[in-house]
């Protein structure tokens, strides 16, 4: 792991700008497009929610679940300010609201609850991973959905990655949250490498469930 964190507002403004401007990100082969995650997830949240999207990046799941789930409300946060003018511009029509928010100390400046808050591909880009889901858990509503994606320990090497995660490290991290921490696995040959969990907001004292 990478001991010194690249990922700064600055350094995300760089990565989404190039990838805007290439045509990346409108090419319908947009290499973050985790479908298969992203259809897992968005099983996971009843039409009508209120989403936070937390580190929505180029705001392609948020546009996947509006356009899967029409009448879910639907915010996405991301510390990069350019992409997330972007998205503004390009889901005018789909009523998502998009802000630019320091996802690592500033999630408490959001003034509403939400029914689903998920953390998709963040985790383990943050130098106080603890602290920010400490601060993300409070938006969620009493008996609400939270749902976290990262990649299985170092299944993918990346200066980006600044910690590795596996399944008992991720479980800790939410067992204080609920009852219960359900994760689902993906087969191969390739999204194997990633892990998805998700809770109900509740009590303490955590068990574990896993799935496919």
């Amino acid at each position: 792991m990478n001991s010194t964190n690249i990922n700064t507002p600055d350094y995300w403004d760089g990565v989404y700008r190039h990838e805007w401007e290439s045509g990346s990100v409108l090419s319908g082969e947009y290499h973050r497009d985790y479908a298969p995650i992203h259809e897992a997830i968005i099983r996971l949240i009843p039409d009508g929610s209120r989403v936070l999207d937390i580190a929505c990046g180029a705001g392609l799941l948020c546009r996947k679940i509006k356009q899967t789930l029409p009448s879910a409300r639907v915010m996405g946060v991301d510390f990069a300010q350019y992409t997330i003018d972007q998205n503004c511009k390009r889901d005018e029509s789909l009523a998502i609201e998009y802000r630019c928010v320091d996802i690592r100390k500033s999630l408490g400046s959001l003034e509403r609850a939400f029914d689903v808050v998920i953390m998709c591909e963040i985790l383990e880009h943050l130098d106080q991973p603890e602290a920010v889901v400490a601060e993300a858990f409070p938006l969620l509503n009493a008996g609400g959905r939270f749902i976290l994606t990262c990649p299985h320990d170092d299944a993918i090497p990346d200066p980006e990655h600044i910690r590795c995660w596996g399944h008992d490290e991720l479980f800790h991290l939410l067992a204080p949250y609920s009852n219960t921490v359900s994760f689902v696995h993906f087969p191969p040959p390739y999204f194997h490498i990633w892990m998805l969990a998700y809770l109900t907001k509740g009590g303490l004292g955590a068990t574990s469930q896993a799935a496919r």
